[in-house]
């Protein structure tokens, strides 16, 4: 009988590691754009389990047991593909983040680019190949070749490992970089049609792209708020681990204004994230921890496994509204649903915070948002146009978020969540208009109405007209980014940041301390003297 329950037990842990490993597996799947699909087989997939072994042993392991030596090799970080290799033909190498809108969208010119170039091949020509590496699943590879955005495309001549990056990716442009012939575009019949869509391509009006710039969706506001909340720590998890150090200057170190960027925006998160958000046990950690944190990637990977099964629990995966249906998608959806929650905190939450009050305006919030997806955020369009956005008082920010420092106006908190909003409704449209213009076709005023959120089946009383309620607007912002029912209040203290840029309003501060001992010790003066007088003449 023993011996039967241990065959039971030893079955049933055999299938439990299996569904384990199959769910990896699937979720692994998830993170590739051209593995598996029949419309991309040309592409080559960079996988493990297809790769050469010489790609993560021989070679490779011994020199890193030199390097390290008496620790453990880790066989992640020593990954080294074949074809960034010498002997190799002519080839194309796409990094890429199966997050990023320009990479789902540049996926068919890509295919298209490879059946193109070797196409019009002179002959004898050698076929150049066209390769694919994820940098979700192979971030150290990504790491190790200095990738900061997405996507980013390199091409290597014959038996060369030194790449020249490519920013405006066509056929002929290819086929010079990576050393063959090929044939004129217009003797083939060829129109080479393929616009540029990749990190440091144009950044104009004519030039905007159908991409969901920081997530902006038109179906967003469609999910639950447990979905919202659960899209949005995805993303903040998923950022530390992958977005924190991509954008290094290939020594994998953030620099001081890096470092204050972080810094800051985790004490805005510690103040405005709603207090029950099981968020905070990460953020806090962090925030206790920073200067530890910040040494090394290999910290902050540490930090967030540390927490991962309590923030996010099973969930793997973005909402399928956020995702689109797009496996693997729905990061920049998710931090754009982080961005409106903390827009929200701004107003729920600022009249706990005590200590260091200026960090807390609104301007100074808006500001650190800015530096955040300045430095942190590594789709290179998307960080291009939130940054000049803002850096022109994009919205009029400028005026708008001006607060004084001293009892300002109740209304003015909520200005950061309606100008936050106005950024989103204005990138919606420009999808619009550039999903349009890519059809040769001119949006109607119709279709451009349509674009703005929240609609009139979400919200009937948001608009009336051409004429926007903010306060019905406010209102619904509150519905779907903050939770229900009454919230520990939980009083937050900050501490007021170092350096010269703070010496004039610490001045300020200590002038009013003494202002205010000098005048409530006249004032006991005052009643001591005339308590006297009191009793002088009731004896009297």
């Amino acid at each position: 009988m023993h011996k039967f329950v241990c065959l039971l037990r030893l079955l049933f842990l055999a299938v439990f590691s299996l569904t384990i490993v199959q769910c990896r597996e699937a979720d692994d799947r998830s993170r590739f754009l051209y593995a598996d699909d029949p419309a991309a087989t040309d592409i080559i997939e960079y996988q493990l389990h297809n790769a050469p072994s010489r790609d993560y042993s021989g070679d490779e392991r011994r020199e890193a047991s030199k390097n390290q030596p008496g620790s453990e090799y880790d066989e992640e970080r020593h990954i080294k593909p074949y074809f960034l290799t010498g002997e190799n033909g002519p080839r194309v190498v796409q990094f890429y983040s199966p997050w990023c809108g320009h990479c789902q969208s540049f996926k068919s010119k890509y295919v298209a680019l490879y059946k193109e170039v070797n196409r019009r091949l002179v002959d004898e020509e050698t076929e150049v190949n066209f390769y694919a590496v994820s940098c979700s699943v192979h971030h150290w590879v990504c790491l190790q070749n200095n990738i900061k955005g997405f996507p980013t495309i390199l091409a290597f001549k014959e038996n060369s490992v030194d790449p020249l990056q490519l920013k405006e990716v066509t056929a002929d442009n290819i086929a010079v970089a990576v050393g063959v012939d090929i044939k004129s575009s217009l003797r083939d019949g060829i129109k080479d049609n393929i616009d540029s869509d990749v990190e440091g391509g144009e950044d104009s009006e004519e030039g905007f792209r159908p991409i969901d710039i920081l997530g902006a969706s038109l179906d967003g506001l469609s999910r639950t708020r447990e979905a919202v909340y659960r899209d949005a720590a995805l993303s903040f998890t998923y950022a530390l681990k992958t977005e924190m150090f991509a954008n290094r200057d290939g020594n994998n170190v953030l620099d001081t204004n890096q470092r204050d960027a972080f810094a800051e925006w985790i004490d805005l998160l510690y103040w405005t994230l709603p207090p029950t958000w099981i968020l905070h046990t990460l953020i806090n950690d962090i925030r206790v921890n920073l200067d530890a944190v910040l040494v090394s990637e290999n910290n902050m990977q540490i930090m967030v496994q540390k927490h991962d099964d309590v923030v996010n629990g099973m969930h793997t995966t973005w909402s399928a509204q956020c995702s689109k249906g797009v496996d693997g998608a729905g990061y920049l959806c998710g931090m754009w649903s982080l961005f409106h929650i903390i827009s929200i905190g701004v107003i729920e939450r600022h009249r706990a915070v005590l200590g260091a009050r200026d960090q807390i305006l609104t301007e100074n919030v808006a500001l650190t948002l800015r530096n955040y997806i300045e430095h942190f955020v590594s789709c290179e369009e998307c960080r291009h146009y939130f940054v000049e956005m803002f850096d022109s008082c994009g919205f009029n920010h400028c005026r708008r978020l001006k607060q004084p420092q001293k009892l300002p106006p109740p209304e003015s908190w909520q200005e950061f969540p309606l100008w936050l909003w106005e950024v989103h409704n204005r990138i919606n449209v420009k999808l619009v208009e550039a999903k349009l213009k890519a059809s040769n076709v001119v949006a109607s005023s119709d279709e451009l109405n349509a674009a703005l959120w929240p609609s009139p089946e979400h919200c009937p009383q948001c608009k009336s007209g051409n004429k926007w309620d903010t306060k019905a607007v406010i209102a619904h912002l509150k519905k779907e980014f903050w939770p229900k029912g009454v919230q520990n209040f939980r009083f937050i203290v900050l501490k007021k940041k170092d350096g010269s840029k703070h010496t004039n309003s610490n001045r300020a501060n200590l002038i009013e301390n003494l202002i205010f001992f000098a005048g409530s010790a006249v004032f006991v003066m005052w009643c001591t003297r005339k308590q006297k007088r009191h009793q002088k003449q009731h004896i009297v």
